[in-house]
């Protein structure tokens, strides 16, 4: 079966997300000592935990759709939407910045664009 584009595109898309998260775990990681100064209100070990384990889960949801398999689509579907959700509840326990309050509506118009283009392609019934 050939792979459509959309699939293909949205395979990227999931591993470009995947890439964001491990790129967030290493910065976190590379930085405690810094953030740990300036007495933030993100506890740092579950952060780089979350972005490791999130970033793995796209990852593999990206190999699932490349190749086609039914799983990637169940696990694209799941790992989207449910890091979405995750992300925004870290953002309303632990935000406290101008920046972060500054930054939601960014936040949330990116987080409606990448779940509308998730839903939207794997929703069909030709995938």
């Amino acid at each position: 079966m050939r792979r459509p584009p959309s699939v293909t595109w949205l395979s990227v898309l999931v591993f470009i997300l995947a890439a964001l998260q491990w790129t967030r775990a290493a910065t976190l990681f590379a930085r405690q000592d810094f953030l740990t100064e300036l007495q933030i209100s993100l506890h740092l070990p579950y952060s780089i935990l979350m972005a490791v384990m999130w970033g793995g889960l796209l990852a593999a949801a990206s190999v699932g759709l490349w190749k086609l398999r039914s799983w990637g689509r169940r696990l694209a579907l799941a790992a989207v939407t449910v890091s979405q959700a995750q992300s925004w509840l870290d953002h309303f326990l632990f935000a406290r910045s101008d920046y972060a309050r500054l930054s939601t509506g960014f936040a949330a118009g990116a987080s409606a664009i990448v779940l509308a283009l998730v839903w939207s392609v794997l929703w069909r019934k030709r995938f």
